[in-house]
């Protein structure tokens, strides 16, 4: 501490006289009082004589600093007075050029902030003149003459003055920690940057400091900045302030909450009431001073950083209640990460403190209330959280927790974070020793776990490993310890070989571990025979079998290559395994899961034994068909029996599935699982030929299975994909389903080629993410069957110049990025191909959020076949263009006409088979032609020649696309130009903008072209805001006489979008006269302006209140200047608002009373002259 703290240290006089007088007291003892020798010296004595004692105490001066010179301070004041001075003459010296140019000059060299800087200053600086009074005189030294020369006694009584105490002279030591393996919470305030929970805030009585100015970015600071001269109540500034809470919807201040000891909520009434026995108040009163009943958040936070263990335990104990109440209360958001904050910090604590700890964790995360959905991101639960921070913790609690229930819970909360997204589950496999520890307590040898618990553990690390590649490969290096389930039979619990196995099929759908069939051969030849008598456990013996026999097809996809061969597959006898399993099963509800997988593993052996088995699997072939064959088409047999109570269950699933609901989806899927699998093994069963087929390999109830996926592609629940979450991760049974049918459907006889088209128009907007190499096979296969003998034989008339050029063909390099648009993201499929193995980076679908956003393009929209159009407009970023193939040589119009070619064959043939749902929309098909023309934005025009929309081709195929959308051709459409235009121009550019691009494009190099005049009018009718009316007539006014489109070839639903409801704008209305009294408008623009100025005039045909000035206005107007044909339409004009639009001229013939009734009307707002000149075009 400073030495100056201490001022000085006065002791009084010895020789001053006591504060009391002795009296004397006669003696008790009888014997007279002794007198002693006075302790003064001789030479003391002598001199009291020569200077008698004073009568009065000596005062000493307080020593004190050296005052300052006293002319100092005078002497600043007289400075600043005359600097002051000196400036303000300068200044009014100065020219205001030269004003203005120090002015520059002083900005240039400070900011432009400097200004307000000075500013503040001189407010300042005046604030203190005005406020500083006379100040107070110190007390002037006593004369040197009444002050005593003689030196104080040290014996003297004390006085002890210290100097002033400031902030700086105090240093704050920190507390002692908690325990001595971590800190105490409490600890220096974060950074910027900290990602650190506050547990709360110190709530003193420290004074708090007087700030007027206002937190930048406030509405308050906006004000005072940029308008200073408006009021703070100025209501064109209500766009600066904060949305007000819904006073309705607003619950009690978290302040005035109270909780008991278990953390359970305290209704109000009872703060006051209940008795003190409870331990309910042991807590500081409130800030009236009252002891409540209960412990405020405030309260229970600061007893979590108590140095008390005890404490701090009592208050985690209340934390899980706290946490427990805040899942159920949708307004406690803010409270989620300050508990879960507080829970983190304590679950490396031995004891209860630990354990309470991580009860509120796992109650924050709230664990228990994961929907068990399978092979999906669910999305992170708290965005807050600090990741890093709680996997160390989490470590740190695994590693010193003994109690079981603790290292559940641990479980359960890892399980979460891994279903969380990738990049959490990534975390934890880079949290260093997590893995491990996870495998010692739990997985290895010497684990004294319960059973559940291991097998919880091996369910969280195949979700670890199903994330990514390289957490596969991770994992798979720890995989060994796992053989210990399998090799002991029969096993301690049938669910750790369940667990062990599906870890190994994760791990083969990746190709990596594989060459653990060979390695561990004799414990896998024994889990087999053990499986036949087991039926819990064919399914997953048999999805393992079908993952290492799709890396045994092609060995070069494993990783490491050769990691399994074909010839060890047949050595091993996998496909005789199978046929042996698949004659044992029944048809009990136990059997039902069995079936679909080990079908599918016995195609995947077929599958394989087509590449390469000798005779491209012939063999193989014949001894499967010669025991499924006769089982498939006897009734009675289990195989026939099984798939038509699947047909059943699926059909009447389908029915009662209204809405995604997770247990019917779930009961719906097993049924179409079922169905895939038997599909996929027909189809396996077929000789290596795409030609349709003279005889089936086995019977299967064909009509039915058609009908039941026609029913499906056209279901209902399908519209609610993008809306339901992660359910819809349950969709891929029923995505795989119609992906195995279309390949089923195309080999069928009495499937023709437009059908099967179709269908894949169809299936290929019903598909998910994962599919994508499906889908791109698919569409390939459209684009190779639409020959110049198909188009020609179906009347799309397109010249054999379009075929020499490779036709439909150029579109392939654009397709396969519209399928798959991020190359480094490959979901793996439902079934496992060579190639998935290979280039899968992970297994699961993404989140909703990323699924149905642009990163991923599969479901794909009804308008695909216009994707390439797209790439043409970003051709310099297009990721496509980018990796053309070198042969790849094709322009701008080459592509334009492959890609609206394709659209029309698309909207055709789903018009043609019912799906009505899957043809391309109005909007769809405008915004689509609005692109080609918007292919020239930007571009050069010095030769029209060149435009693509000018190609004759192109031309053709845009009116025969549009002529599908005109007045009466389809039905109107529940979305608009603007929802449509968002997935292409993304949320930071408006459709309004684009809009006013292609007017101008329009003006400046259309010269009246029809098609692009006619999509003008879309977005000017009544359904869109009135920006884009007024763009057109008023801004672009000049280009309405070029504007030629009649009433039959406008592309809308109904014509009265365009009527209704009546236009009231007072610039539109200006914009509908000045068309038609100077600009010539034609057509239905014409019937357009007719139509509002009419209905703000006549009083018949008013749908609203109307002030009569604005009638007499318009009808003067329309009198005094308008051509005669103008004024004659207008006075006679007719229509009925929900009633078909009538035309020119059935619009212009109104009865005899109603041309009485509107000459009386112009007689009263124009009077007798008016009416007589309007007369002769009424009566």
């Amino acid at each position: 501490m400073s030495s100056s703290l201490v001022g000085a240290v006065f002791e009084r006089s010895a020789t001053s006289k006591p504060s009391s007088s002795f009296i004397s007291t006669p003696s008790t003892t009888g014997f007279p009082q002794a007198t002693h020798r006075s302790k003064k010296s001789a030479f003391a004595r002598s001199r009291e004589i020569v200077n008698p004692p004073r009568n009065h105490v000596p005062l000493v001066a307080p020593s004190r600093p050296n005052p300052p010179q006293e002319h100092n301070e005078d002497d600043n004041e007289d400075w600043r007075a005359q600097m002051r001075r000196e400036n303000e003459q300068r200044v009014n010296a100065m020219s205001d050029e030269e004003r203005e140019a120090e002015r520059r000059e002083i900005m240039e060299r400070f900011g432009p902030g400097i200004e307000d800087i000075l500013r503040k200053v001189r407010a300042s600086r005046q604030g203190e003149n005005a406020t500083a009074g006379p100040s107070t005189p110190r007390p002037e030294p006593l004369p040197p003459a009444l002050v005593s020369p003689s030196r104080p006694s040290s014996r003297a009584s004390k006085k002890i003055r210290f100097a002033e105490v400031t902030p700086n002279d105090v240093h704050v030591y920190e507390s002692a920690p908690s325990s001595p393996k971590k800190k105490a919470l409490a600890l220096p305030p974060p950074t910027a940057n900290d990602d650190t929970v506050s547990l709360g805030t110190w709530k003193g009585k420290q004074p708090a400091t007087n700030n007027d100015e206002p937190e930048e970015g406030t509405p308050e600071y906006i004000r005072r900045r940029f308008f200073p001269s408006a009021s703070s109540e100025n209501p064109s500034l209500a766009w600066m302030q904060d949305t007000a809470p819904d006073p309705g919807s607003a619950g009690p201040a978290p302040s005035t909450l109270r909780f008991d000891l278990a953390g359970n909520l305290l209704a109000p009434d009872l703060h006051s009431t209940l008795p003190t026995h409870l331990g309910l108040h042991h807590h500081a009163p409130d800030e009236a001073g009252v002891q409540l009943a209960g412990y405020t958040l405030d309260d229970i936070f600061l007893m979590t950083r108590s140095e008390v263990k005890a404490q701090r335990a009592a208050s985690m104990r209340m934390m899980v209640g706290i946490a427990r109440w805040a899942n159920t209360n949708e307004d406690q958001t803010e409270l989620r990460p300050r508990v879960l904050a507080a829970g983190v910090e304590a679950m490396t604590e031995r004891g209860s403190l630990g354990l309470h700890a991580v009860e509120v964790v796992g109650e924050c995360l709230n664990t228990h209330a994961v929907a068990d959905i399978p092979q999906v991101e669910m999305g992170s639960a708290v965005l807050s959280l600090p990741l890093t921070h709680l996997l160390a913790q989490i470590t740190g609690a695994l590693e010193s927790s003994q109690d079981s229930a603790t290292l559940g819970r641990l479980l359960s909360i890892l399980a979460q974070l891994a279903q969380a997204d990738n990049d959490t589950a990534t975390e934890i496999i880079g949290t260093a020793g997590l893995v491990a520890i996870i495998f010692r307590i739990f997985l290895l040898s010497s684990s004294r776990v319960p059973t559940s618990q291991s097998t919880a553990a091996l369910d969280l690390i195949t979700t670890l490993a199903s994330s990514s590649r390289t957490n596969a490969q991770a994992l798979s290096q720890p995989a060994d310890a796992l053989l210990r389930f399998i090799a002991v039979l029969p096993p301690e619990d049938p669910a750790l070989i369940v667990a062990t196995l599906g870890f190994y099929k994760t791990l083969g759908s990746f190709g990596l571990y594989s060459h653990i069939a060979s390695t561990a051969q004799l414990p896998l030849a024994e889990l087999a025979r053990f499986v036949h008598s087991h039926v819990s456990l064919v399914a997953p013996w048999a999805a393992l079998l079908e993952s290492w026999i799709v890396c045994a097809t092609d060995p070069h996809h494993t990783t490491p290559e050769h990691d399994i061969l074909w010839s060890q597959v047949v050595a091993w006898g996998w496909g005789q395994d199978l046929i042996a399993i698949n004659s044992k099963l029944g048809m009990s509800a136990a059997d039902s899961e069995s079936w679909a997988a080990v079908w599918c593993a016995m195609a995947a052996w077929l599958e394989g034994s087509r590449i390469n088995g000798i005779r491209a699997g012939a063999q193989e072939r014949a001894e499967c068909l010669a025991v499924i064959k006769p089982a498939f088409e006897t009734d009675g047999r289990a195989e026939n029996s099984v798939v038509k109570t699947a047909l059943s269950a699926f059909s009447s699933g389908l029915d009662a599935l209204l809405v995604p609901d997770a247990s019917q989806l779930r009961s719906v899927g097993r049924a179409a699982e079922l169905l895939m699998a038997v599909i996929r093994l027909w189809l396996a069963c077929l000789p290596p030929s795409n030609e349709p087929i003279s005889s089936p390999p086995f019977s299967l109830p064909f009509a039915q299975l058609s009908q039941a996926c026609g029913k499906l592609v056209s279901h209902p629940v399908w519209s609610q994909l993008s809306i339901c979450g992660p359910i819809y991760a349950l969709y891929r049974p029923l995505a795989a389903l119609l992906a195995q049918y279309l390949r089923f459907s195309k080999r069928l006889p009495d499937v023709p080629q437009d059908a099967w088209m179709a269908q894949a128009f169809a299936i290929l907007s019903r598909l998910l993410p994962g599919d994508e190499d499906f889908a791109t096979e698919i569409v390939n296969e459209i684009v190779d069957q639409l020959t110049p003998e198909w188009t020609n034989s179906h009347g799309f008339g397109v010249p054999q110049a379009f075929w020499d050029k490779s036709g439909l063909s150029v579109l392939k390099p654009f397709l396969i990025h519209i399928v798959r648009p991020q190359a480094d993201v490959y979901v793996g499929p439902w079934c496992s191909s060579p190639r998935s193995i290979k280039h899968s980076t992970t297994q699961r679908l993404p989140t909703p959020l990323s699924a149905f956003s642009r990163e991923f393009a599969i479901p794909l929209r009804r308008d695909w076949t216009l994707a390439p159009i797209d790439h043409l407009l970003r051709s310099a970023i297009s990721p496509a263009f980018q990796n053309l193939p070198s042969d790849w040589d094709a322009s701008e119009v080459d592509v334009a006409r492959a890609a609206l070619l394709l659209t029309n064959i698309g909207r055709e043939i789903s018009s043609r088979f019912s799906f009505a749902e899957f043809v391309l929309s109005r909007e769809e098909a405008v915004f689509g032609c609005m692109k080609v023309f918007m292919l020239e934005h930007g571009q050069p025009h010095n030769d029209s020649a060149e435009e693509v929309f000018r190609d004759q081709l192109v031309g053709m195929l845009m009116e025969n696309l549009l002529a599908k959308y005109t007045i009466g051709a389809t039905a109107s459409s529940t979305v608009d130009l603007e929802q449509v235009a968002a997935s292409f121009l993304g949320k930071s550019t408006p459709f309004y903008q684009y809009y006013t691009d292609f007017v101008a494009l329009y003006d400046a190099i259309s010269f009246s072209h029809s098609t692009f005049a006619r999509l003008l009018l879309p977005p000017t009718s009544m359904r869109y805001p009135p920006d884009y009316r007024r763009h057109l007539w008023n801004d672009f006014a000049h280009t309405l006489k070029t504007i030629r489109v009649s009433p039959e070839h406008v592309i809308a639903s109904d014509l009265g979008e365009f009527l209704w409801p009546v236009d009231t704008d007072p610039q539109m209305l200006g914009g509908y006269l000045r068309a038609l009294l100077k600009d010539g408008v034609q057509g239905f623009l014409r019937l357009v302006a007719i139509h509002h100025v009419a209905c703000n005039i006549w009083p018949d045909l008013r749908t609203g209140v109307v002030p009569d000035e604005r009638a007499e206005k318009l009808l003067k107007a329309v009198i005094e200047q308008g051509p005669h044909e103008v004024v004659g339409d207008v006075l006679r004009y007719r229509q009925i608002e929900k009633e078909a639009v009538h035309l020119p001229p059935s619009c212009f013939q109104i009865d005899e009373s109603t041309k009485k009734t509107r000459l009386e009307f112009v007689r009263k707002v124009g009077g007798q002259v008016l009416a007589e000149r309007v007369q002769d075009l009424l009566l």
